[in-house]
């Protein structure tokens, strides 16, 4: 019997992911075999990942999963976003890389991204303080969550504004 359209595994690049594949399945999965192909002559490529039926991340002996989350700002607010999640045995590596402002996907941290979410939710220097992961861990019974630091992109900020005056300064 043919498979349902709706469980054929569904591939694409990473930089195309949108909020809604995130509604269709909260996790992804890179893909290992670069001679894929995703529709009648596309080729994939090391950059494509691919939907998984996973209801939680499970436990492998090597996986790099891409998986959806909720994003905390400075102001409480949350934001929808996407962590990548290294399992590597019985060790669990959780990387918060971007956060959905409607349905673009920003990089965390980014001068950018505090600067649209900044605009978006009307409060001055707002951006991604805390994650919290969709789905939980094969054998765990709670969401992981954490803290993220150095999205306040201030401090960097202000260190370029200085180079750029030095290298005005030298320039005199």
């Amino acid at each position: 019997m043919p498979e349902e359209p709706h469980h054929k595994p569904f591939s694409k690049p990473f930089s195309k992911l949108k909020r809604a594949d995130f509604e269709r399945a909260p996790v992804w999965e890179w893909l290992d075999d670069a001679g894929e192909t995703v529709g009648e002559d596309e080729g994939t490529d090391e950059s494509f990942v691919r939907a998984t039926d996973h209801k939680r991340i499970p436990r492998v002996e090597f996986g790099q999963f891409i998986v959806s989350c909720e994003m905390e700002l400075k102001d409480s607010t949350t934001m929808p976003g996407i962590a990548e999640l290294t399992v590597a045995q019985t060790e669990v590596a959780v990387q918060p890389s971007h956060v959905f402002l409607l349905d673009r996907k920003l990089q965390i941290p980014g001068v950018e991204t505090n600067r649209l979410l900044a605009r978006y939710t009307k409060q001055l220097q707002n951006f991604p303080v805390a994650w919290r992961l969709a789905v939980c861990l094969e054998g765990e019974a709670e969401r992981r969550s954490g803290r993220i630091e150095g999205s306040d992109m201030t401090q960097v900020v202000r260190a370029g504004v200085e180079m750029l005056m030095a290298l005005r300064g030298l320039r005199r």
